[in-house]
C-alpha cells in the first residue's frame, strides 16, 4: 500500500478529476466511479464486503466537490457501474465527521485495486457503497 499523491491516485485507475483542488470523483475511461473515501468510514460487513457509508449533508468547506459526488453518485446508479476505491487516511478524523474543509487536514491517499464496489442505496443525501474482493 503505497502513499500516492491524489491525482496520482485516480491516474491509477484510469479517471481524471475535473480540478485537483475541489474535486473528489471523477469518472474513469471504462465508466467506474472513482472516488475517495476515508478510511475510519469502511467497515466490514459480511465476509468480503466492505460497506462504505457517508452523507453529502456531513460535508464542509467543498460544495463544488459535494455536488460533483452527487451527480457521479446519479450517474454510476442510473449506468450500473461499478465504483473504485482511493482510501484516504487521517488521524483528524473527528474533524472530518465534524464537517470540517478536508483540504485543510492532513490525509495519505492508496487505492484498493483488490475491491470493486457497486451504490447500493442513495437517497441524494445519504449512500452506501459495498465493495468486495475482486477475485
Amino acid at each position: 500500500m503505497a502513499n500516492l499523491g491524489f491525482v496520482e491516485a485516480f491516474a491509477k485507475f484510469g479517471a481524471r478529476l475535473i480540478n485537483p483542488m475541489w474535486a473528489v470523483s471523477a469518472i474513469a475511461d471504462d465508466g467506474a466511479l472513482v472516488m475517495s473515501c476515508w478510511s475510519h468510514q469502511c467497515k466490514p460487513s459480511s465476509k468480503g464486503i466492505l460497506l462504505y457509508n457517508d452523507r453529502l449533508s456531513r460535508w464542509g468547506g467543498n460544495g463544488q466537490g459535494c455536488n460533483l459526488l452527487k451527480i457521479h453518485l446519479a450517474q454510476t446508479i442510473a449506468g450500473d457501474f461499478p465504483v473504485r476505491m482511493i482510501i484516504a487516511t487521517t488521524s483528524e478524523t473527528e474533524a472530518v465527521e465534524n464537517g470540517q474543509d478536508a483540504s485543510k487536514i492532513k490525509k495519505t491517499f492508496h487505492i484498493r485495486e483488490d475491491v470493486v464496489g457497486r451504490v447500493s442505496m442513495f437517497d441524494g443525501d445519504n449512500y452506501v457503497i459495498e465493495f468486495r474482493c475482486d477475485s
